[in-house]
């Protein structure tokens, strides 16, 4: 690599020329001999434990039978009563009981990404923590997350001389090119925190015993022993890393213990919450310090979703974030008067399979098969017949522009009439996988990849899922095309009209200019059975929530911080302004999802304890 690429990239490109100066930096080569984690010691035989222990043979019940409750936490079907709630009423606060249950200084509400760096950092500064998590694993979704985004600060970017917009790394001049790409919708102070706290996060997380590495995009970091070919669960070794040092420093954790309320005295402050203790028995427990909201969003909640970000109501066609994210804390927020920021923003995936519109459910696990197959470059249109435009996640000269492809094609999948775009292929789908060779977390699922042992064996092979598709009838299969349009809701000739002229491009080797596929991605659909399916973005991060400031206190709507309350991301929102369709930059925010919400969870944790300099 020339020095010139290495250091150098203008503080005027947009976030294009970045990607190209991005991709061909070179990548770390972290010559570490891997060393495995710690495992996560659960009760014998209660379900959870593929996601703990890393067996080979984890002893849980079958993924692919009946609807997973809150008990079990398989990554499948939720019960329909449940998922996705429906529910946008603020939950009111309780009063000060004449005795509590348990006493702490923090009480952090949610054991995932977030909430472990909240109560890793509060333990660490010598607060008496409980952590409250409804489920029954640690990590939460970010286990799913594949890397870490991040623009720079990290001692492993300092050692590549990586930084963006320029070298070295100025938090000032990042916060600058991020409130352009917000079209200045957000707060500079918090955007200011977060370019200045990413980086430092992520080396206080390494300091606490995780393992990094670079990713091949110098924009990412991962973890040491995950690989780019495993996207499944690969953050889980931070998340467990980051549980050991919490738990060995003392937090206690208390699991299967939902949060219900927040509990606030005659001052208006924040003292404490409810809980169900082992979904049972109400709890109060005493916060004298802080109470710290790191339970995510409200993806899986429909009536939020539709008064606080109607574009992915609309654009949306599933959640991929099957634990939680019904929006408890953003409702128990609003309940003492919080403000919220960051008013219809969310992030996205391509490849929503819209399994709602066929009675299926609406949170699925991202790696399904179907979900996958649905990712990949078939002939894609919208319901006029207009064709969508694929953005290749191929990494070559292009560079991380694959990293903008999953963003960007969600918005060109839910931006049509209708906010639904359907996919199109004929029998020999299956052939052409290979070739499309789709990276980051497009890969469909095999049995021998790394680490397969983390995943639910239904999901082990994306055959699996696709044989569900197609018996739910949300992957339609049918003898002739006149069938599947009809089936699919196009009005007569509109799919076959188009298949047509698709047809005529494959046969002459050259796509039309405005949709260019390359050639050998140019494959007649003519023999049948012919497949379709409905889709729509695949959402993933709610950016609307919790108004706070850059102290990660929460606001009033009177403008006033609500005492001893703090909040996290994705529970607050405002990261990325206003009216941001996917949630751009890096993945949904000025860090990627997973990042911001390590980043929010060290920030809470820090400023709840009175310290200023994190």
């Amino acid at each position: 690599m020339s020095h010139d690429i290495e250091t150098t990239h203008a503080s005027g490109l947009s976030r294009r020329g970045f990607l190209a100066g991005a991709a061909t930096a070179a990548a770390a080569a972290v010559a570490a001999a891997a060393t495995p984690g710690r495992a996560f010691a659960v009760e014998d035989g209660k379900v959870g434990d593929w996601s703990a222990d890393g067996s080979a043979e984890p002893k849980l019940a079958p993924s692919n039978t009946g609807n997973a409750s809150s008990l079990d936490d398989t990554y499948r079907d939720h019960e329909a009563a449940g998922f996705p709630a429906n529910d946008d009423t603020p939950i009111p606060p309780r009063p000060v009981p004449a005795s509590w249950d348990y006493e702490c200084d923090i009480v952090v509400v949610g054991a995932g990404g977030g909430g472990l760096n909240a109560a890793a950092r509060c333990v660490e500064l010598g607060a008496e923590t409980i952590c409250v998590e409804s489920s029954s694993i640690i990590g939460g979704n970010a286990q799913s997350a594949g890397m870490c985004a991040i623009l720079g600060g990290s001692r492993l970017q300092e050692e590549k001389r990586f930084a963006f917009p320029s070298y070295p790394f100025d938090a000032r001049a990042m916060t600058e090119w991020a409130m352009d790409e917000y079209h200045f919708s957000a707060d500079p102070q918090l955007i200011y925190r977060i370019a200045d706290a990413g980086g430092k996060c992520i080396d206080w997380m390494a300091d606490c015993g995780v393992k990094w590495r670079l990713g091949e995009v110098p924009v990412y970091v991962a973890p040491l022993d995950s690989t780019l070919d495993h996207h499944v669960l690969k953050m889980k070794d931070a998340t467990d890393a980051m549980y050991t040092f919490a738990s060995g420093h003392g937090c206690e954790f208390k699991f299967q213990c939902p949060a219900t309320a927040l509990v606030q005295d005659e001052d208006g402050r924040i003292v404490g919450i409810t809980a169900n203790e082992d979904f049972e028995n109400e709890v109060y427990i005493h916060a004298r310090r802080a109470v710290i909201l790191t339970a995510g969003g409200f993806c899986n909640n429909k009536a939020l979703l539709e008064k606080y970000i109607p574009t992915a109501a609309m654009g949306c066609a599933s959640s991929y974030l099957p634990l939680g994210e019904k929006g408890e804390c953003f409702r128990m927020g609003l309940g003492v008067g919080a403000d919220v920021n960051g008013f219809n923003s969310s992030a996205s995936f391509d490849g929503g399979v819209d399994w709602a519109a066929e009675g299926g459910q609406w949170a699925r696990f991202l790696y399904d098969g179907m979900t996958q197959l649905s990712r990949q470059p078939f002939f894609t249109i919208d319901r006029t017949g207009h064709r969508i435009r694929y953005m290749d996640s191929r990494i070559g000269e292009g560079g991380a522009a694959a990293i903008y492809a999953l963003g960007d094609l969600a918005t060109a999948q839910m931006a049509v009439p209708g906010h639904r775009s359907y996919i199109v292929f004929d029998s020999h789908y299956e052939e052409y996988l290979a070739d499309f060779g789709q990276e980051h977390c497009r890969k469909l699922i095999t049995p021998d990849l790394e680490q397969i042992d983390k995943v639910p064996e239904h999901y082990r092979d994306w055959h699996h899922g696709v044989e569900d598709a197609i018996e739910a009838d949300v992957l339609k299969k049918r003898d002739s095309l006149e069938e599947l349009e009809a089936d699919l809701g196009f009005e007569p000739g509109i799919l076959t009209d188009a298949v047509a002229h698709w047809n005529e491009c494959c046969e002459k080797g050259e796509d039309d200019f405005m949709y260019p596929m390359p050639p050998n991605w140019l494959h007649p659909i003519q023999d049948p059975p012919f497949y379709g399916c409905r889709i729509g973005g695949n959402l993933y991060g709610t950016k609307c929530g919790l108004a706070i400031n850059d102290h990660m206190q929460v606001l009033s709507t009177t403008g006033r911080v609500i005492p001893g309350l703090y909040a996290g991301w994705h529970t607050a929102g405002g990261a990325v302004g206003e009216n941001s369709y996917v949630g751009d930059v890096i993945l949904g925010s000025l860090l990627g999802d997973v990042s911001l919400a390590f980043c929010g969870g060290y920030l809470c944790g820090t400023f709840a304890n009175d310290v200023e300099d994190y």
